[in-house]
This record gives structure tokens, sequence and C-alpha cells, in this order.
């Protein structure tokens, strides 16, 4: 008699994880695929009646901390690290998700927007890798990555300039860090996803949705640019996972062949 294949391991198991953006769209898948292969997750938002119901909804996973959190707040950023830390452990895992994104022409585009892209979307990355830095340095051992976006490689359509910009610190950030981590154990990564709509595409035009769609040559499931937030959330959990030891200060397209090679 053959002996019964034992369970897979959880991929995550014993690792404590921040995911930012956590309310919606691919923070929240991310939050939610974690929680499956076993990490303990802080799930921060700047939305924090949202992000509670969110923790309260995957809580049956697994250990989710629900806390309202203002990225682009230095202090709020380090308090809400200090009490992750408190509750669930040392934080080994970042996914920095939250973000804004607007449609807007050159033209068009104020000095506020800008200011609000690079607030949230650059300062906002690199405050949350500051606060949790020590754990990951002290363990020599952490996983960092980064949503970036595909806008920040090449010309999209619709896109307010300040964010394909602001997301383009974010990838400097990212090579930057995985440089000078390495000796620490910390592997720095970005995903840069496609057009994959979510909550945060509700204000833009459908012209403007159409361009982005028009923009993707795969079809799945018989539709043109059928991204999902759980193709995000699968790319976060294979670069912050073991099988991703070795893969740091890399960008991993998620866009459908928008961008190739």
């Amino acid at each position: 008699m053959s002996a019964t294949p034992s369970a897979p391991q959880p991929r995550m198991e014993g690792r404590v994880a921040v995911v930012t953006g956590a309310a919606r769209g691919f923070g929240r898948a991310t939050a939610e695929r974690l929680l499956e292969e076993g990490a303990a997750v802080a799930l921060w938002d700047r939305e924090g009646g949202a992000v509670a119901r969110v923790a309260a909804e995957l809580a049956e996973l697994g250990p989710a901390l629900a806390l309202a959190v203002d990225v682009g707040d230095r202090e709020a950023v380090e308090a809400a690290a200090a009490r992750s830390r408190a509750e669930l452990g040392p934080i080994d895992s970042l996914v920095n998700n939250a973000g804004i994104a607007e449609a807007a022409a050159p033209w068009e585009a104020d000095p506020e927007s800008w200011e609000r892209h690079f607030r949230v979307n650059a300062d906002g990355t690199w405050w949350c890798i500051r606060a949790c830095l020590p754990d990951m340095r002290a363990r020599r051992y952490g996983k960092i990555v980064n949503i970036a976006s595909l806008a920040a490689q090449q010309g999209r359509p619709a896109t307010n300039p300040a964010y394909p910009a602001s997301k383009g610190a974010v990838l400097g950030l990212t090579v930057s860090l995985a440089r000078n981590l390495g000796a620490d154990g910390i592997c720095v990564n970005a995903i840069n996803p496609g057009f994959i709509r979510t909550e945060i595409h509700d204000a833009f035009s459908d012209e403007q949705l159409a361009a982005l769609a028009a923009d993707v040559p795969l079809f799945r499931d018989g539709l043109r640019g059928n991204g999902l937030p759980r193709d995000i959330a699968d790319a976060a959990l294979f670069l912050l996972s073991a099988e991703s030891d070795y893969v740091t200060g890399q960008f991993l397209g998620v866009n459908g062949g928008s961008r190739t090679g």
C-alpha cells in the first residue's frame, strides 16, 4: 500500500507580513493569499472601517490585524509598524501596495496632483520600508515587494504624468535597496502590473478604460485586458516565499503582454 501523500507545507508559515492598501484590489487579494499560505498579516489602509471589515472577513484564514494608516504620514507608519510588531511579531515580509492613480493629460495635471502622487506612491513606500527594516536586519532575513507599474517603464494612455513619475521613483528605490540590503539577507523586488481593473479605475471614463484595455494583447477567457487582482497576489506570494530566495532587484511584469522582453 502506498503512503498517503502529505499536504504541502504552507509557503508563508511562520512569517509576519504587512500589506498596505489592503482594503481592496491588489492589497486585499494579496492579504488573502498570504493568509491562505500561513502568514500572520497586518492589513494597513487609510480607510480604517473598510480594512477592518476585510480583516474580519479574512480572519478565519489566520491572524489578520487591521490598522488605519496613511502611508504618506511617517509618524503614523512608524506607529503602525510598532503595533503590528507587538501584536503579530517581528515583520519579515512587506508588500507596498498603497497607491493612487489619476487620469489626466499632461496639460491638465495640476501641481497638487503631482504632490499627492509622490506623497503616497513614493514617500509612502519609503516610510513603510524604513519602519519595517529594523526587524528584517535584526533577523538577517526579509522580503520586500513594491507594487510599481508598467507605466513607469513605458508610456500609457490616459495616465497623469505624476503617476509614472512616482512609480519610477519606486523602481529606483527597489534596485538601490536590493543592492544595499543584500548583505543583510533582504530581497527587494517590484511588480509592474499592466491594466488590471480595480476600484482605482472607477474615476476613469469609458474611453480611457477602452484605451488601456486595447493595449493588452493577451486574451483570457475570451476577454481582452482580463487581468485580475489575484494575478498580482500570486506574483507577490512568489516573491515573498522561499522560492525566490535568489531573486532580488528585479521587476516582475504582470501585464498580459503589454510589455515583452
